[in-house]
Parts: C-alpha cells; structure tokens; sequence
C-alpha cells in the first residue's frame, strides 16, 4: 500500500509498504480521508521524536477492511471514526478514567494513549490497523459525511477538552491564545460550555477571520494591541479561563497574565525546549491560579458523543477544510500548511 513514511528530519514521503493485517482484538481500516495535525510538522522538523519509518498521521475516518479475533459487534464496510487516541480499554489508567494515559494493559503511562503515528504506524495511508479496536471504532451516522466528522479524532477533542479542563462554566469570560485548528476547537468548545465572552488572540489575519466566522466574540491581533491589558479591560480584572493552544513560552506566560485571582490556564500547547513560571505572573504562588494540561481525550464513547454534536448541528467544523489534497501530494500539503499559505487552517487528504 502507499503511505506517508517519516525517515529523517524533512525527510519524508509516499513509499509502497507493507499492507498491515489484523491481528487479536484489531482492525485494519481503510483509509478515506485524513489530514495533517501541527504534531505531524513537529515530527517532520524534528521537534518531537519518532523512529525513522513511522508511517506519520493520527487523524482519520475509513471503512472497516479486516476485523481481527476477538472483535464483535462490527463488520466489514461499515463506516468507522477512530480518535488519535487509542485506549485499550482495560488498563488500570483506563478504568480510572485516564483514557489517554494508557497503559496497554499495564499501569499509567505518560501519553500512552497516542499511539497511532507515534508509536504505531499511522493514518495518512491507505489503510490503517487500529489497535484495541472494540474499545476504539465509532460507527459513523450514515446522514455524516468524511468531513463533517474527520476532525473530530484529534482538534476538536483537544480543543474542547482544553475547555472541559478549564472548568468553563455559564457566565465565563475566556480567552484562547492562538486561533489555529486547536485554538479555534478551544474557543468553540468554551461557548459550548457557556462563556459568556470568548476573546481569541492570535497574529494571522486569516485566522483571526476565521475566528469570527467560527463565533469568537472578540478577536485580539497581538501585533496592534496589549493583549493582556484589552484582555483585563473586556473581562473587568481577568479572564476566568485562559486556554493555551500554541505551546511557546510566550502565550504560555500572557496567558497567565490574563487571568483573574483564583482563575485557570488550560494549557493544550506542546512545548519544547525550557518552559519558565515567571513569579510575579503567578502572583508567587499565592492567587489561587490553576494550571491543567490535558492530552486528547479518545475512545469510541468519546468520538461517539462528538458526532453527536455534529449531527445536533449543535457543531459544524467542515469550513476549518479550507483545502483538498491527494495522498500522492501529501509533501505539497505539508509545504501549505506548514507554512500556512493560502489561509489555509486544515487540509483534507483522500487516498
């Protein structure tokens, strides 16, 4: 089959490899649309570390190919959304309610539960083998199409659980560094919730433009304004919830900067390098602020309920598919995204 193989730092590309097969308790999905995640460019720049010959992706929606033993309730050709997440469903982190922190029957481990395009190969090929696979597939509604739902396997459930994290609650004001896919995901997720004002800051045009479209009440161009001072200005005094969805020491520390006394940073960045607490930000301790991270929550429960939202049209994330590539032109996607021309927020990818 052909996939996407990471093998280098930038270096990466379709490779006819071998099709994978089900093994006990998995299933091997065909491939029919995917798209590229900002933890994709980490790992093509060589930001976040991988082994040379993963097939790179995490973020999906197929049909069911091969069903290995040991799975029921499922069969072939059946329209299925698995989250970049995959928990196995019996480990102690998992029925703790610790999905993405799975151990793979064992204890807790540290994001364990991303394994697609991490550890495992991944989805931008033609087919997939998902691991765990009875507590993973997701029937899609048949009244859904591909791409009312595919990004609901990683941003959208990142971006909501940054405000699920922050405890948003009716009558919040809140405001999301960075309004790429994520931050966007973020700032739906918190009106979702109730918040009663939602501030987006960010310094792409594009995605500030985006923002608006999206519902964001008031959008902050960081370039042409103090953000932290508008921001205690709108809110009177500080934002109850300040998400993080970029994963640089600077919005890290606006982001506390904006907060009230006894408010939250939801962080949902993927940092690199030192990240630093300047004291005086963090009142020394003393003002009662709350710091959560959060990893995206997974499973088929979780893709479940997402859909749901979508089919509630309580939630309708196709106008982030700003642009359409083919697997045989992932390189030229990535090159787009990447560098984030042409306005582009995600790029959808068929086989």
């Amino acid at each position: 089959m052909r996939a996407n193989v990471f093998r280098g730092v930038n270096q990466f590309g379709i490779e006819e490899v071998e099709r994978p097969k089900a093994g006990p308790g998995e299933a091997v999905v065909r491939m029919t649309l995917t798209t590229i995640c900002g933890t994709d460019l980490h790992i093509v720049r060589g930001e976040y570390p991988v082994k040379p010959g993963l097939v790179i992706g995490h973020e999906f929606v197929g049909v069911i190919e091969e069903l290995g033993p040991g799975v029921e309730g499922y069969q072939a050709g059946q329209r299925v959304l698995v989250g970049a997440v995959t928990p196995c469903g019996q480990c102690r982190a998992c029925l703790s309610g610790l999905l993405s922190q799975c151990g793979h029957g064992g204890g807790i481990e540290a994001i364990g539960g991303w394994r697609l395009g991490h550890t495992l190969n991944g989805v931008q090929a033609e087919y997939v083998r998902v691991p765990s696979a009875q507590a993973n597939l997701a029937l899609v509604p048949d009244e859904l199409s591909d791409e009312q739902v595919v990004l609901l396997a990683d941003i959208a459930s990142t971006g909501f659980s940054g405000a699920e994290s922050g405890r948003v609650r009716i009558g919040d004001a809140v405001v999301v560094f960075a309004q790429g896919p994520i931050g966007l995901c973020a700032a739906i997720g918190a009106r979702l919730m109730g918040a009663a004002l939602v501030i987006g800051v960010d310094g792409d045009e594009n995605r500030l433009k985006m923002a608006r479209r999206m519902g964001v009440d008031v959008v902050l161009d960081y370039r042409q304004v103090d953000v932290v001072r508008e921001v205690k200005q709108l809110t009177g005094g500080g934002a109850d919830v300040a998400i993080e969805a970029l994963g640089t020491q600077g919005t890290f520390e606006n982001a506390l900067r904006c907060l009230r006394p006894g408010g939250t940073l939801s962080s949902l960045g993927v940092y690199s390098g030192k990240l630093e607490l300047p004291y005086e930000a963090f009142a020394a301790g003393l003002a009662e602020h709350r710091i959560v991270t959060t990893l995206c929550p997974g499973g088929k429960e979780r893709m479940r309920r997402l859909m749901e939202m979508v089919r509630s049209k309580r939630v309708d994330l196709t106008p982030l598919l700003t642009h359409r590539f083919q697997l045989d032109d992932i390189r030229d996607a990535y090159a787009l995204f990447g560098e984030r021309r042409e306005g582009v927020i995600k790029v959808a990818i068929r086989p």
